[in-house]
């Protein structure tokens, strides 16, 4: 279609062959899919069948945008999902987890309660199995293979195939159901009536029976009918030779005039004009209806959890065992897999119901005491019978392997943003302890609760909220200025979140094309392209204020109180007051219209400029034929043409003031340029082959090229310098309040302060093309994942002990024991500062290149800090005022940094470039190998726990807390002191911080808290 590229096969079966394809305008991966067959069906009905899956939009679906005809071929174009089907880990002998198979189940079910919810009557997959879902990379699924989904009648649907081992009995037709001994009085059943080429040139009289599926097995375990056996039900179906439709009422002989009447709906005779023949035959067809989809999703779980397939006889699949999974889980699946459909469950919503009901009852206080007073009878007869330390050893056992797993998911989904799910699972892997069949909490699960809950973290910047689903890939997205609400348009609709607790206000309908635009008008109102037209929209009273004429593109003044809007390649644009909906005039562009795809509902490149100034008196418009226009709105005859026809292709541009920037890209390269309003005179721009990005506002113009993000003066032309990404391109970013937000080529994001210094980095598994900052929020995310990650800035004021001068460069910081004095410390010198901020001391030690080691030491009765010359001498400082208190002459030290640690029990060995030892006290014993790959700077023992102290080779502090068997609990980033149970921390801000140390208790009651 001049608009896709097929890049390579992806794999093929009954219902086609899938390819990886290429959008070639909008640089996006695509999945095309291939199917010669479709052809034999009228346009209208293929047309009707793609605008049936081109509207459904769902998180766990894959997003369909066209269908293509070329060379006697149907393409559907789809969302490329990223990540492998589920058979192939089934191949490699994979089992999933309890907890994993629990979740695609509920995901599952999500994805079918909407299909089966679709109108009039619900849409069937036909064919769940393990490759029919996709395992994206952040865990979650996507349910694929709309080659068999049908839409359901009023009574159900007639299969067009299955695979053997998931399918439902019914799939296997009204006989198969009889010799199973199976009744079929819980299904609706059919004739199906079909024609059948013959080459005798005898007269047919027919009751001939279409083949069985038990006829037709695919290599790929894939049954589906022949194209020969066209079935004709519930309306009309059209031969694929001809033009001929048979109706209800009458039914026509091709090349004759001989009508079959409905009489006689199981016998008839004819012969063709031309000789040849024709069989037209019936048969009791039993109609599949959403439990034939609710057994499929049985056995696909029921394979998943155990790694063995199920029998294809449902009457012979066997039971899952608890060595399998847990006997509640085990139950919903056996139901699910009822030979009887009306024993299954009977909706999708009723299975997910059980499921969720399972998930909250694990999860709860109510579970917790059921669970108790059950092991409470069970350990009594178990005691009673004998062997009951042995059973208790396998369950805490079994419950570890458990808990190891679900600490490892919780890191996963941290990594992803996801951190409501992080906590979930973290908290999920730590059982109750109530009972001696509970487990001890493993560290692994301590580990992962923690940076769920991200305590310990107290560096100022933008930290992860929680990662936002949505029911479509977004094709844009836009947050109020204060950040108060975040609006994202998917196929086709628009929903409004909050901010603060990511909960959905509203979802309204917007016009179907990924070119629909938002824009907040202020904090709590929106102007965007809905169903009926333009529309402004109150979030606080949750009404439209007014709506106008149909648009797309929407172009905002700065101060909110014109808008100008046009309707995709149109030649026309209306000028509206955002006061009242009233139209302030009509914009004629003339011959000229902005460039719009063909296929305008795949995704908004974004390559047009259409905005405003700040009082919206004038308009810059981009063109197809490459030329720019800054339109006067109140004088036609000021109008500036910076381009009447150009070679460029995408462009960028907005107002800053009384200056115009733009960018503008084509096959020779790029050019920034610079237009003085008051003065309509170019004022100075540069070109280059690299592409840039463009962002401008009343702060600033800001432009971003390869790996370098700067903010141009408009007035000097001077540059100064934002963000660098190192080896990686920018692309794309956002800049508000003194904060830049980068997103670069290898799938990260990053945030810059005002000093250009980079705060934090997070990675995802594909580029971030939506980057935005609002407030104190941010957002990112990308036009191919259903997920967005909302951020928020934390500045921890209530966590602050001390402001210093950020300029002074110094190794450690270290407080005193009474807590009044804070010493930073260096091998050049040291100062010492009151918590109010006073510096009392500052000294520059001597000889500073020959310094061996510094210590920091405390006591009941002073503290100061040991410095250790490489010739023995050893000077001590007064942490209070600096005062030198002590100088001595010691045995020189050993050059390789040879260094040892005491707490109660154990001496813990440390040299360069070597593992810390932890030997005992009492014997000498080795008992543990600590963290290797940084260098050990202090211990303290704090209780039972030790915090072990590490610097990098690059100089970055940080603090493990390990348990009685060294086993970390708790990364403390940025670690600088302990005392007690009080942690501090030291940032290049030119801040320290303090907390304490959380108990487990405390750490699951923060998370509890988190989901009320």
């Amino acid at each position: 279609a001049g608009m896709y590229e097929i890049d390579r096969e992806l794999g093929s079966g009954g219902g086609g062959i899938a390819y990886l394809g290429w959008h070639t305008r909008l640089n996006k991966q695509i999945v095309l899919k291939a199917d010669k067959g479709k052809l034999s069906t009228s346009e209208e009905s293929r047309r009707r069948e793609v605008d049936m899956l081109k509207n459904l939009s769902h998180t766990y679906i894959p997003q369909v945008y066209d269908y293509v005809e070329e060379k006697g071929v149907v393409y559907t174009v789809m969302d490329f999902i990223d990540g492998e089907s589920m058979d192939k880990m089934l191949a490699r002998g994979e089992k999933a987890s309890q907890p994993q198979v629990i979740r695609w189940a509920c995901q599952l079910l999500e994805a079918l309660y909407y299909l089966h919810s679709q109108p009039p009557h619900g849409i069937l997959h036909g064919d769940i199995k393990p490759a029919n879902i996709m395992l994206r990379p952040n865990g979650n699924i996507c349910l694929i293979d709309y080659n068999i989904a049908l839409a359901l009648g009023e009574n159900g649907t007639e299969k067009v195939g299955f695979s053997r081992g998931y399918a439902s009995p019914e799939h296997y037709g009204a006989d198969y159901l009889a010799s199973q001994g199976l009744s079929i009085s819980g299904f609706t059943t059919a004739h199906s009536r079909a024609f059948g080429e013959v080459r005798s040139r005898e007269n047919i009289v027919g009751t001939k029976n279409v083949s069985s599926a038990e006829d037709r097995t695919s290599a790929n375990e894939e049954e589906t009918l022949a194209d020969t056996d066209r079935t004709l039900a519930d309306g009309e179906e059209t031969l694929s030779d001809a033009d001929r439709t048979l109706t209800d009422s009458e039914k026509t002989l091709p090349d004759g005039d001989k009508t079959l009447a409905d009489g006689d709906g199981m016998r008839a005779s004819f012969l063709s004009a031309q000789g040849s023949k024709y069989v037209y035959s019936e048969k009791q067809v039993v109609l599949l209806d959403v439990r034939s989809d609710i057994y499929c999703l049985g056995a696909t779980l029921y394979h998943l959890i155990s790694g063995k397939k199920p029998d294809q006889n449902a009457l012979r699949v066997k039971p899952l065992g608890e060595d399998v999974c847990s006997p509640a889980v085990a139950a919903i699946i056996a139901k699910a897999m009822a030979p009887q459909a009306d024993e299954r469950y009977q909706t999708a919503q009723e299975m997910l119901n059980a499921f969720m009901q399972l998930h909250r009852q694990d999860r709860r206080v109510l579970q917790r005491k059921k669970r108790e007073s059950f092991c409470a009878i069970l350990l009594t007869m178990m005691f009673l019978a004998g062997g009951a330390l042995t059973f208790v050893g396998q369950k805490q056992l079994q419950q570890r392997e458990n808990a190891l797993v679900l600490a490892e998911y919780s890191a996963d989904a941290l990594a992803q943003g996801n951190v409501s799910e992080a906590i979930s699972l973290a908290l999920s892997a730590i059982p109750s302890g109530s009972s001696i069949l509970d487990a001890p909490v493993t560290a692994q699960a301590q580990y992962a609760l923690s940076n769920a809950l991200n305590i310990y973290d107290l560096s100022e910047g933008f930290k992860a909220v929680d990662m936002l689903e949505l029911p479509g890939a977004p094709f844009g997205m836009r947050a109020s200025p204060e950040g108060t609400y975040l609006a994202v348009i998917y196929a086709y609709e628009m929903a409004v979140y909050r901010m603060e607790d990511l909960r959905q206000v509203i979802v309204l309908p917007v016009l179907e094309s990924a070119l629909s635009d938002v824009a907040f008008v202020n904090e709590t109102q929106l102007l965007y392209a809905g169903a009926d037209g333009i529309t402004l929209y109150d979030l606080e009273k949750l009404e439209a204020l007014w709506t106008g004429e149909t648009a797309t593109s929407i172009a905002l003044s700065g101060d909110g109180t014109v808008a100008v809007v046009v309707d995709r390649d149109a030649s026309e644009a209306v000028a509206y007051s955002i006061a009242d909906g009233s139209v302030i005039t009509h914009l004629d562009f003339g011959e000229l219209h902005q460039s719009v795809a063909v296929n305008d509902i795949f995704a908004d490149p974004e390559d047009d400029i259409f905005t405003l100034n700040e009082n919206g008196t004038l308009l810059a418009v981009s063109f197809s034929n490459g030329s720019v226009v800054i339109f006067d709105l109140e004088d036609s005859e000021r109008d500036m043409i910076l381009y009447e026809e150009s070679e460029y292709t995408s462009f960028s541009g907005g107002f800053s003031g009384q200056y115009f920037a733009y960018v503008a890209a084509g096959d020779n390269g790029s050019v920034f340029g610079l237009v003085d309003t008051d003065q309509a005179a170019f004022v100075g721009g540069y070109e280059q082959t690299d592409s840039f990005l463009l962002q401008t506002d009343e702060t600033g113009i800001y432009l971003a090229s390869g790996n370098v993000l700067i903010k141009f003066d408009a007035e000097s032309l001077s540059e100064t310098e934002l963000a660098y990404t190192g080896d990686v391109n920018i692309v794309s970013f956002a800049v508000k309040d003194g904060y830049a937000l980068t997103a670069t080529d290898d799938a990260r994001f990053s945030f810059y302060d005002s000093g250009a210094n980079l705060m934090s980095t997070e990675s995802g598994t594909q580029n971030f093309d939506f980057t935005l900052l609002a407030g104190d929020y941010a957002a990112v995310g990308n036009r191919s994942e259903t997920s967005v990650r909302i951020l928020c800035l934390e500045d921890f004021d209530d966590a602050l002990l001390l402001s210093y001068d950020a300029r002074y460069d110094h190794d450690e910081a270290r407080l005193s024991q009474d807590l009044s004095k804070v010493m930073l410390f260096g091998y050049q010198g040291f100062r010492i500062y009151t918590l109010e901020g006073e510096m009392v001391a500052q000294v520059e030690l001597p000889d500073a290149d020959y310094i061996y080691d510094q210590q920091f030491r405390r006591n009941a009765d002073i503290s100061y800090l040991e410095v250790i010359w490489y010739d023995g001498t050893v000077r001590c400082y007064s942490a209070v005022d600096g005062k030198l208190i002590s100088e001595s002459v010691e045995e020189a030290p050993s050059a390789d940094l040879y260094e040892e640690f005491y707490t109660d029990q154990y001496v813990i060995a440390s040299e360069l470039h070597s593992a810390p030892m932890v030997y005992r006290r009492s014997d000498g014993k080795e008992v543990a190998v600590l963290e290797s790959d940084d260098y050990l700077t202090y211990v303290t023992q704090t209780g039972e726990m030790l915090i072990t102290e590490y610097v990098t080779a690059s100089g970055e502090r940080y603090g493990l807390l390990l348990d009685s068997n060294f086993e970390t609990l708790a990364y403390l980033p940025n670690l600088c002191d302990v005392l007690d149970d009080l942690l501090f921390f030291d940032y290049e801000s030119g801040n320290i911080r303090q907390c304490r140390l959380y108990s487990l208790q405390e750490m699951i009651a923060l998370g509890e808290a988190y989901f009320e």
